[in-house]
């Protein structure tokens, strides 16, 4: 926590007793049923944060206990929210968001927590700091055949957002977990309105390490040469040649002795400076407020396709619903001054909206059906073009004797426009032996090893290894390990 200047952390899965459970909850907050804990946070009038971690089931079986924990999490903030409370939630939710945003149709039980803070106006913090959230991940299965997975998460209400500095993940260097930890980082000023003394304001100052490799090599202190000798030697006090690796886990222990015993000795052997970053960046309203108008948006169409599934579940109140829709984006489309275009989605009849929805279920199922029965007429569909065929119901034929015939049956004109085609160019398609220079053509050469790709499987070499790191790139990004390519 102090590395990356925590002020709150947030550990799920602990694994403890009852007894100190109980001590826990007792002396910090509010927990419910072992899965969650909360906080009330009072900075001032302005600000008052209502602080939840949760853990989830990760066996999808136990339906009724997570259903039950999505409804206590949905009263929780509900009344949070009641009492002018700004929310943050946090912990591990065992469901990956990215599956419930591509879901086609995504009201699924699993997903009604992140539909029920979709409507509470949370927002994953992680999307809006980071362009390639698609590619993180926080979950490392031990598994090999299940994917990485973002099943960890940071939701904020949007003036927390706002409020918001950073958001991202960092690895978990001092306990055994295959989890990472999902950070972010606030505007302590904003949320307070009051500043922080200079003292606390030192503290609160995001630092990083900079390491500056052209400096080395100029005197005799900071030398490549000392820097190797001196890995070696705690490499050596560490005993990291004498760990034993037996399960999966164990390399991930043995990369994370190695990565920290390389970091201590790069921050004393290598020039470097510590960097400062004072320029505090907080999350534009108006791309929050974007966000929030689409994902209504979409979870209104997708609540719409449901009805599609039964069309006996038209009535007064849907029609209602559709007619605030219709309402919503009309001022969806003044708030961000875009051409009207409102007229497509008017309804002002019960009957018309009926119309609408069969009309339109009824399109998506002929199109169901042509696809497993009429592929041509999907084909015209997408590539807009009309397919163009040769019907043949008829054949003449005249034989060597120069008797002449008609052939009608289906299946003898099948067989005849087959052989047709099979001799038009001089002879039949078939499989034939390699003759001539094409014999010697595909014939083995003699010149070449038949035994060079034997040895292709087995394990590279020590010296291939360092061949492999030695023309690796320089001024290169080191990614979250914080090992750059010249310190290999």
């Amino acid at each position: 926590m102090k590395d990356h200047n925590i002020n709150i952390y947030g550990l799920s899965e602990t694994n403890c007793s009852e007894r100190q459970a109980k001590i826990w909850q007792h002396q910090l907050a509010v927990g419910h049923k072992g899965r969650i804990i909360y906080l009330d946070l009072y900075f001032s009038d302005k600000c008052k944060l209502y602080l939840i971690q949760v853990y989830l089931n990760a066996n999808q079986k136990e339906r009724l206990q997570i259903k039950a924990l999505h409804k206590y999490i949905n009263d929780t903030i509900s009344d949070a929210q009641s009492h002018d409370m700004e929310v943050i939630i946090m912990g591990d939710f065992n469901i990956n968001y990215r599956k419930y945003l591509m879901a086609f149709v995504n009201n699924k039980w699993q997903f009604s927590l992140f539909r029920t803070l979709e409507c509470r106006r949370l927002l994953d913090t992680i999307p809006i700091f980071n362009d390639n959230d698609e590619e993180m991940y926080t979950y490392i299965s031990a598994d090999p055949n299940r994917q990485e997975s973002r099943l960890d998460y940071i939701w904020a209400s949007l003036p927390m957002s706002e409020q918001s500095v950073n958001s991202t993940m960092i690895e978990n260097d001092h306990f055994d977990t295959n989890h990472k930890t999902v950070m972010l980082s606030l505007d302590t000023v904003q949320m307070t309105g009051v500043s922080l003394n200079t003292t606390n304001q030192k503290k609160k100052h995001i630092k990083r390490t900079v390491f500056q490799y052209d400096e080395m090599d100029k005197d005799d202190e900071y030398t490549w040469k000392n820097f190797s000798t001196q890995l070696d030697l705690e490499i050596e006090n560490t005993l990291m040649k004498d760990f034993s690796i037996v399960k999966p886990h164990h390399i991930n222990t043995l990369w994370n002795m190695f990565r920290q015993t390389l970091m201590r000795v790069a921050k004393s052997h290598i020039v470097n400076k510590q960097v400062t970053r004072n320029k505090v960046k907080t999350t534009p309203e108006k791309k929050l407020s974007i966000y929030f108008d689409l994902r209504y948006i979409i979870n209104h169409i997708l609540e719409t396709r449901s009805i599609l599934n039964d069309t006996a579940s038209i009535t007064y109140s849907v029609f209602a619903k559709w007619s605030k829709f219709q309402r919503l984006i009309n001022t969806t489309l003044d708030k961000y001054e875009c051409s009207d275009l409102s007229s497509f989605f008017i309804f002002l009849i019960l009957d018309d909206f009926k119309l609408f929805l069969k009309n339109l279920f009824s399109n998506i199922k002929k199109r169901c059906t042509n696809f497993k029965d009429n592929q041509a007429s999907i084909i015209r569909l997408i590539t807009e073009e009309e397919m163009i065929h040769i019907s043949i119901e008829k054949i003449y034929k005249k034989d060597a004797q120069g008797n002449e015939s008609l052939i009608t049956g289906e299946s003898a004109i099948f067989n005849k426009t087959n052989h047709h085609f099979q001799t038009i160019a001089g002879s039949i398609n078939r499989k034939k032996p390699l003759q001539g220079h094409w014999k010697d053509q595909y014939r083995p050469l003699r010149h070449i090893n038949e035994n060079i790709y034997s040895n292709l499987m087995d394990l590279p070499s020590c010296d291939e290894w360092l061949d492999v790191i030695r023309n690796l790139p320089k001024n290169k990004a080191t990614g979250p390990s914080g090992i750059s390519n010249e310190m290999l």
